[in-house]
């Protein structure tokens, strides 16, 4: 159970059967449990305090610039990382310097209490934050969290701009969210002319799971690379678990194969079924266009995912 719950954490359920409720395409507002819908305001860097942020429990009210944040949700490290801004305590932080090396080297040197997987109440109580930034998996003790320090909650696996425009309003950071995202989109326009020339060739993300099964997604979560960067997707492709046989079947001209952390190849994938006839037999194998990443965020909603996956996709296929 304790496997279990830390990959839904930090994958945010893309295994087959979990995947639901996670893709890249999310509603266009989160609902709150009123049902209205969620709002932002805009107040540029350190802008004025107090101010109310609506989100997933209601409306919060944040009466100074918070200098202590605490994340008990393990991706919204990822966001606040981003925003050049570190939490006092957090989830999964001995997680993430095992196993999330593009996140890890952003929190490396930086003094924050680990919090654990399964989030320590004490613990958090013991960092004496001034704003809590939490995910609706922790929505049924928001009562409990209030009186630790205000609290805010916001969907696991929405959208990714969104979720990064959300916390930099509670931080007072919009100004820097929308330069991380203007460069985002300025150099995802620069790379897909770049790649052009790639734009009659399919590409396909995948995650190894061991014997010769693979998982696949086709639920809009990688949309910032292929809508984003103009990649072509394998039709035909759909979520969840693929056969050797069927990957082949699909015989996508590139391929790119994420690290599963909770199940690694000794290796490589490449290594690993080198001997395998059908593996030999798919194009993106024989023009030596399989490539393994080392990160596994890139299926998940972070934006350190997004940010970092593009430029390792331009470094791919750019070649």
């Amino acid at each position: 159970m304790k496997s279990k719950t830390m990959f839904n954490i930090i994958l945010v359920l893309v295994m087959t059967g979990l995947i639901a409720g996670c893709g890249g395409t999310s509603p266009e507002h989160a609902k709150t449990d009123e049902g209205k819908a969620s709002t932002s305001t805009s107040y540029g860097d350190g802008g004025s305090y107090p101010r109310t942020i609506t989100h997933l429990k209601g409306e919060t009210v944040v009466k100074e610039k918070p200098l202590k944040i605490a994340a008990p949700y393990i991706s919204f490290v990822d966001y606040l990382a981003v925003l050049d801004e570190y939490p006092v305590a957090a989830q999964g932080v001995e997680i993430i310097s095992r196993n999330f090396p593009n996140l890890s080297k952003r929190i490396a040197g930086k003094d924050i209490m680990d919090l654990g997987m399964q989030v320590d109440l004490e613990k958090l109580l013991a960092a004496e934050p001034d704003i809590i930034i939490a995910a609706d998996d922790m929505k049924d003790q928001y009562e409990k969290l209030t009186q630790i320090a205000p609290t805010v909650i916001f969907p696991q696996a929405d959208d990714w701009r969104k979720t990064l425009r959300q916390i930099a309003e509670v931080i007072g950071k919009e100004d820097k969210a929308d330069s991380v995202l203007a460069e985002f989109d300025r150099k995802s326009t620069e790379y897909k002319e770049k790649l052009a020339f790639r734009s009659g060739e399919s590409v396909m993300f995948v995650m190894y799971s061991g014997k010769e099964q693979f998982i696949t997604w086709n639920d809009g979560r990688f949309d910032p690379f292929y809508k984003g960067l103009g990649l072509k997707p394998v039709n035909g492709a759909a979520d969840g678990q693929l056969s050797l046989e069927s990957l082949a079947a699909l015989n996508p001209d590139h391929l790119f194969v994420i690290n599963n952390w909770q199940n690694p190849i000794q290796g490589g994938v490449k290594k690993a079924l080198e001997a395998s006839k059908v593996w030999n037999s798919m194009n993106s194998v024989k023009n030596n266009h399989v490539y393994e990443l080392a990160d596994p965020s890139l299926p998940g909603p972070m934006a350190l995912a997004k940010i970092d996956g593009i430029e390792e996709i331009m470094k791919a296929l750019g070649k």
